[in-house]
């Protein structure tokens, strides 16, 4: 009997230690953030300065924030960014927008997305008003603020991840799809509140 338990025992241990090991390469499967080098780095800030993004106009910006500064279905949309439910119902696709607070994934505000001008992504807090405005061109995103100032320039990189620059042009870091900070060297930088992550990721 005591030859049996401790044969148990064993056992019990070897497939442990089989799923830590699982674990552990699934958690070390996840791609590492680009390093953002000198050059690179130019090449952003030239692109940012040639299409005069910083200075640039939108028409009509104040008044089409003004016209969508709250959500009336938001109680549906948060309920179906929860769902993460990104089929378009009525004319327009939710997306939540996410983030990691002590390893639990919060949402932080959602996305509204209309069919008939997908350029344009409407950034809702969860109680349903208006946060940001995104405008989606190839190339990157240009964030405004619910007042109508430009505050993120934001270009996808490879593996879901984000280089965000501010409104005035400076590099904030390297984000990924779960809202971690990175520096353009790929050390992850600390973020101790949901809004600091919330307001780099969008």
């Amino acid at each position: 009997m005591k030859k049996f338990f401790i044969l148990f025992l064993f056992c019990l241990l070897l497939v442990g230690s089989r799923n830590f090991s699982a674990f552990a390469e699934e958690e070390n499967s996840k791609p590492p953030p680009p390093v953002i080098t000198n050059e690179k780095l130019r090449e952003y800030k030239d692109f940012i300065a040639e299409r005069g993004i910083k200075e640039k106009e939108i028409p009509d910006l104040k008044q089409i924030i003004s016209a969508h500064s709250k959500d009336k279905n938001y109680k549906e949309n948060v309920q179906r960014a929860l769902d993460e439910n990104t089929d378009s119902i009525n004319g327009y696709k939710v997306k939540a927008n996410c983030g990691k607070k002590n390893d639990i994934k919060i949402l932080l505000n959602y996305s509204v997305i209309y069919d008939t001008d997908p350029q344009k992504e409407y950034i809702y807090s969860v109680s349903g008003s208006l946060y940001q405005l995104a405008y989606v061109y190839p190339e990157y995103r240009a964030v405004y603020s619910n007042l109508g100032r430009l505050a993120q320039i934001i270009f996808p990189l490879e593996n879901d991840f984000s280089c965000i620059f501010s409104g005035k042009g400076a590099l904030q870091g390297i984000v990924d799809t779960e809202g971690n900070l990175y520096n353009r060297s790929g050390n992850q930088q600390n973020l101790e509140k949901p809004e600091d992550i919330s307001r780099l990721k969008e």
